[in-house]
């Protein structure tokens, strides 16, 4: 049964794009932690200025000197509490806070450059990408076996993303999981109606009532799990291929790359299995083995735009900005209309040090999708600069 509930818990966070933050991590209790002169409404004030220090060019000692002149209000303990509170507001409006997600991220990026404020940053950092990832868009996951030539999108995974850049359908990567317990996911539920809304429409019921929407939710996981475990294991390569969907869609992504690798041990050429395999070891934050799984892929279907594009995310994340712009540029010339890949190409660009052709990037991507507000913003910021 736990691992019924953990598996819940991956789905939902797939679906909400939720992570643990640093203190969840650690455990650590923090109500009444905060220094009784500052309120959330001080903190609020504080990092605002904070972040438009970091939107103007602040370097790390500026970040570490701002927290230091706080003197006891500045230490980590009680900027991780207010963030806490802070991010779960954030998150609560139905806002999409871009630019709020990439200051944070920023943020977090230049703080890890100093441990008095290293787990300020990390805090800062998993709660703006949870405020971006929540409007980012589908995984892939390819289907219907080696003589498939289509694809589906099975859950709606966090992207992964480089601090203080909005990289648009970014692909997941894997973070530690945590575990919720019914009881935690009932009260969830009672205190957030967009969440059940949202719940009651992927499970395919009418009410949103919170007990209802939890029984629905574990028996569909249930009768899943229960599926999979009393199938015999297959001797085909599509049943391999299926099996590892199966696993995938039930969280247990261990289990799909091994399915996988089973199938392609029977066939090696099959390159459905060599991208899903990818993607699930990006998923779990292995990017080299993604990768390289990715390199088989596109070896076997040069013209797979999604598998040129989850190669370009990894790279990306792995700051190979020349590498990842080399992907995109595929991208393009197979798809050229595609402003969302003209804008993450002018993110590599600006990573890269390449400002001119980053701009020229975004103008782009605008001028196929002139209402597109990531391209206008980066643009804007860009200009504004020079």
């Amino acid at each position: 049964m736990q691992r019924l509930f953990e598996r819940i818990w991956q789905w939902l966070k797939n679906l909400l794009g939720l992570e643990k933050t640093q203190s969840n991590r650690r455990g650590k209790k923090i109500d009444g932690d905060m220094p009784q002169n500052l309120s959330d409404t001080d903190y609020e004030f504080l990092f605002s200025q904070l972040l438009e220090g970091v939107a103007h060019g602040w370097h790390e000692g500026r970040i570490l000197k701002f927290f230091q002149k706080l003197g006891e209000q500045g230490k980590q303990k009680y900027w991780i509490a207010w963030l806490e509170r802070f991010g779960a507001k954030v998150l609560a409006s139905a806002a999409p806070n871009q630019q709020l997600a990439a200051r944070m991220m920023r943020l977090g990026e230049l703080a890890q450059s100093f441990p008095d404020i290293e787990q300020i940053g990390q805090t800062s950092y998993a709660i703006g990408r949870k405020i971006y990832t929540r409007n980012a868009g589908d995984a892939i996951w390819e289907y219907d076996g080696a003589d498939a030539g289509t694809s589906a999108s099975p859950s709606n995974p966090p992207p992964q993303t480089q601090a203080g850049v909005e990289i648009e359908n970014a692909p997941a990567t894997g973070e530690n999981l945590e575990t919720m317990t019914i009881e935690q996911l009932l009260v969830r539920l009672q205190n957030d109606s967009a969440l059940a809304a949202q719940m009651s429409e992927q499970l395919g019921i009418e009410t949103t009532d919170p007990q209802t929407i939890v029984e629905r939710l574990i028996e569909s996981f249930g009768t899943a799990q229960q599926e999979l475990d009393t199938q015999k294991p297959p001797d085909t390569i599509e049943g391999w291929f299926n099996r590892g969907l199966q696993q995938a869609n039930l969280g247990d992504l261990e289990g799909a790359i091994a399915s996988w690798e089973n199938a392609l041990a029977l066939n090696p050429n099959l390159a459905q299995a060599w991208h899903n395999r990818g993607s699930a070891l990006a998923h779990l934050g292995r990017l080299e083995e993604a990768i390289a799984s990715y390199n088989k892929a596109v070896e076997l279907n040069p013209n797979d735009i999604q598998v040129w594009n989850a190669r370009a995310y990894a790279l990306y994340n792995l700051r190979r900005w020349e590498e990842a712009i080399i992907c995109w540029d595929k991208v393009i010339e197979l798809q050229p209309n595609s402003h969302e890949t003209w804008y993450n190409r002018g993110c590599a660009l600006e990573n890269w040090g390449r400002v001119e052709a980053a701009i020229a990037s975004f103008r782009k991507a605008l001028e196929i999708q002139p209402d597109f507000e990531l391209a206008k913003s980066k643009l804007n910021q860009l200009q504004d600069n020079k």
